[in-house]
């Protein structure tokens, strides 16, 4: 079952829904909260004698952290607790678990001034880990004052840290990390994941994310009909078409790429290669009539079509009923890859989108052309599938790319639905977005990735599982978890940086078969 992913606002919304209707005492939410934080923490630091430091706000956040001494210190940890307030400040749930701690003989410290600062960074350097417990979801940047000069000085020390719902300082809607932040090897997060454990740039300092159950009723996750969720093997496991033992090729799926153009063959044969590598049945690329030799000549799996072509070298609108003739035997096209930008070429990009009844996956050059003509997006025409990266969105929103990087799983979700398209925002943690408003966040994938022709995979990939009967929604989601999976698999085995587009190629067999080993099924 996929994994609701919340803003700081739903977040809060479900908590106040657990106590107000359902009738949990938040005491009781703090209490499990770090009951199962200590559990988590334990788990991958317990040990006879561990010390540890809890650093505590005054929230709800730093109530979490009393909890977590409690039971560290029942479990054997030596601990002690600072705090970054007056004692006297300390009120509501937060104030019973600290009078617990107290009464435990827990050493417990004001972080207040220069004099105890040194001491909190003394004792947190000297210890084994750190449990951040200083700042929560509700957390606005930038820090200031004493948590500012603590987070600064923690962020220095080195000793592995655990941060309780989110590390103190980051965002936890939109991933923002202003400075100061503290990073964390551990993050414990509670009733639902958030955000800004998976957006960058704060997804590279969160670690190790667990996600801990609270007791709140599955109801209040489901009331708040939460938008954006993650991918994870079993939801794959569930698309993946399987093949009947009479099968051919014919039942597998038959995908027409229109692509290529004189300088740019290469991405139209990754894209072709690609769809048979996830089991599409017949693949075949309509190519400028001159560069059909390219084809012809190369991977013998792929067939190839050949169509009138402009003067650059690229295919002219003369070819329009080819394709429609073509495309009416297809399952599914993908057009774009390497299909250059050549006003002609666009004009005829334009109107394959407006007139294919197909479902079209739309990529590189394709977005290219849809870019320079948005209003295509409005009249009638069949479904498609758009797989831009950062600097394609920025040019179809006419925005600048940090502003798409920014504010990602909105600006998706936006466009999805305005223009009734099925998107695929790549990057680290791809965004999925649906015409409906619904929406998921790819987790596989690795830098690595971050190389010239990855992304005619991912067209490939897409097109040849919509080609074998996925709805558009899951074509979307698996194509992007066995694209970033088999790039995972590439680099484990032979490492990141240097890996090429068509290493990922014999990875997305294996990527397939990891999905049902790691569900306990078995693939067929």
């Amino acid at each position: 079952m996929a994994l609701p992913i919340a803003t700081a606002r739903e977040t809060g919304r479900i908590d106040a829904r657990a106590i107000e209707s359902y009738g949990i005492p938040s005491s009781c939410l703090m209490e499990t909260a770090g009951a199962r934080a200590a559990d988590l923490v334990w788990e991958e630091y317990g040990r006879s004698g561990l010390r540890a430091v809890v650093v505590a706000g005054k929230g709800n956040n730093g109530g979490d952290g009393f909890v977590i001494a409690r039971h560290l210190l029942n479990m054997g940890a030596e601990v002690r607790v600072f705090i970054l307030f007056p004692p006297e400040e300390v009120s509501g749930d937060p104030a019973i678990f600290l009078n617990a701690i107290s009464k435990m003989g827990i050493s417990i410290e004001r972080a207040g001034d220069e004099d105890s600062l040194n001491r909190l960074t003394s004792a947190a350097a000297e210890s084994d880990l750190v449990i951040d417990a200083i700042l929560g979801t509700g957390f606005a940047a930038p820090a200031r004052g004493l948590i500012a000069e603590s987070l600064t000085a923690l962020a220095e020390v080195g000793t592995p840290v655990a941060a309780v719902d989110i590390p103190s300082g980051l965002d936890a809607t939109t991933g923002a990390a202003t400075p100061p932040f503290l990073r964390a090897d551990l993050t414990v997060t509670f009733g639902a994941l958030k955000r800004g454990l998976f957006l960058m740039p704060a997804a590279e300092f969160v670690g190790k994310v667990a996600l801990a159950d609270i007791g709140i009723p599955g109801a209040c996750l489901a009331e708040e009909e939460i938008p954006l969720q993650l991918t994870e093997a079993s939801d794959v496991a569930g698309l993946l078409p399987q093949r009947r033992l009479d099968a051919h090729k014919g039942d597998a799926g038959n995908l027409l790429i229109v692509a290529g153009s004189r300088g740019l063959m290469g991405a139209a044969i990754m894209a072709a290669l690609a769809a048979l590598r996830i089991g599409a049945g017949k693949a075949t690329l309509a190519v400028p009539e001159s560069l059909s030799f390219a084809v012809e000549s190369g991977p013998p799996e792929i067939m190839a079509l050949p169509l009138p072509e402009t003067p650059a070298g690229s295919i002219d609108p003369a070819a329009f009923d080819l394709i429609l003739e073509q495309a009416a035997s297809m399952d599914a096209l993908v057009v774009g890859p390497g299909l250059s930008t050549n006003p002609r070429t666009i004009e005829l990009a334009h109107r394959l989108i407006q007139h294919v009844e197909k479902p079209v996956v739309l990529d590189a050059d394709g977005l290219n052309a849809l870019a320079q003509g948005i209003t295509v997006l409005e009249g009638p025409r069949g479904e498609l599938l758009l797989t831009p990266h950062p600097g394609e969105m920025a040019r179809l929103g006419r925005i600048s790319t940090a502003e798409v990087q920014a504010g990602r799983v909105n600006l998706a979700i936006d466009f999805a639905t305005r223009h009734r398209v099925y998107l695929a925002l790549k990057g680290a943690h791809t965004i999925l977005a649906m015409p409906s408003g619904n929406a998921w966040l790819n987790p596989t994938g690795n830098p690595a990735l971050a190389s010239g022709g990855t992304g005619d995979i991912l067209a490939g990939v897409c097109g040849g599982l919509r080609a074998q009967g996925l709805g558009p929604e899951e074509t979307l989601v698996a194509g992007a978890y066995l694209h970033g999976l088999a790039g995972d698999i590439a680099a484990g085995e032979m490492g990141g940086i240097g890996l090429t587009a068509t290493d990922l190629l014999p990875a997305l067999p294996r990527a397939r078969r990891r999905v049902f080993e790691t569900v306990g099924e078995e693939e067929s």
